[in-house]
């Protein structure tokens, strides 16, 4: 990396250029999003600074200093082939050391470059839109949908640990927070089976993270979701291993975007149980 490149910690008074950055590569984050990723973990935060500008950023969200989860890798695309990207992921996987796995959700033109890191392919992931010109939901689900309350999280975090691996009541409860009207539940004798959580981006309605026991409750979530958003833009992040799934996104609008491909550092020590963790909550926190 050039010697007139600064790399620091990000500030909150950064949150503009980074905005900036973001919106140039045509990404769905929020101003709200980079502000829980800094106050969890400010340390994992870094930029590059060039001729007084922010011109690279990276994040880390550490789960239980388990897990940190690398993203919002962006570099100004007039400083790109400089060594930025290289020396802002060293330099966070060095903060984030050697007891926690680290994982991130790569693009295909991104996953030869953090290859060269000691990253390897865990599995792949497609991004699905669905434009708000879509035909509006008009089925009914048999599966009974419920409205996630606050005496509902001890059990919802129990069921997502089991299946994530690690701790997320922090994330979970902040997603709770700033959109209640987005989180469901599917019971099952008095037992969770199903979940679903989602956030309004600075274009679209992020759908996730959502784990089912099974397609048709995780169908009549997402049914629930775009019942309760009609006439937005929606997009979510579904595992190949849900490959079952695709015909019938196809057939309520959702067009296949892109791929995304999950990576680690081994060992790999955080698995999910793939047959329920069907949306993530994003590439940049798994």
């Amino acid at each position: 990396m050039d010697s007139e490149l600064f790399l620091r910690e990000m500030q909150l008074s950064d949150l503009e250029a980074a905005m900036r950055l973001k919106t140039v590569e045509g990404w769905n984050q929020t101003e709200a999003d980079w502000q829980l990723i800094l106050a969890e973990n400010p340390s994992l935060c870094l930029v590059v600074e060039g001729e007084d500008a922010v011109v690279g950023t990276v994040c880390a969200y550490s789960y239980q200093n388990r897990l940190a989860w690398i993203g919002m890798m962006l570099v100004d695309r007039s400083y790109r082939r400089r060594g930025i990207s290289k020396r802002l992921m060293r330099e966070v996987i060095q903060r984030i050391g050697d007891k926690q796995t680290i994982k991130l959700d790569a693009t295909p033109a991104g996953q030869k470059v953090y290859e060269q890191l000691g990253f390897v392919k865990e599995y792949s992931l497609f991004r699905w839109i669905r434009p708000k010109e879509a035909s509006s939901i008009k089925e009914s689900v048999t599966v009974e949908v419920q409205v996630v309350t606050p005496d509902d999280f001890p059990d919802i975090l129990s069921y997502d640990y089991k299946v994530f691996g690690v701790d997320r009541a922090k994330l979970l409860e902040q997603l709770f927070e700033r959109l209640p009207n987005g989180a469901f539940l599917v019971k099952e004798r008095e037992e969770i089976v199903g979940y679903v959580f989602c956030r309004l981006g600075s274009k679209l309605l992020q759908l996730g993270p959502m784990i089912a026991s099974n397609d048709f409750v995780a169908q009549a979530l997402i049914t629930r979701i775009l019942k309760t958003f009609e006439g937005h833009d929606f997009v979510l992040d579904l595992g190949v291993h849900h490959y079952k799934l695709y015909s019938w996104l196809v057939n309520r609008g959702f067009v296949k975007q892109r791929e995304l491909i999950r990576m680690y550092i081994p060992p790999n020590k955080v698995k999910e149980e793939l047959a329920n963790y069907y949306l993530i909550t994003g590439p940049e926190l798994g």
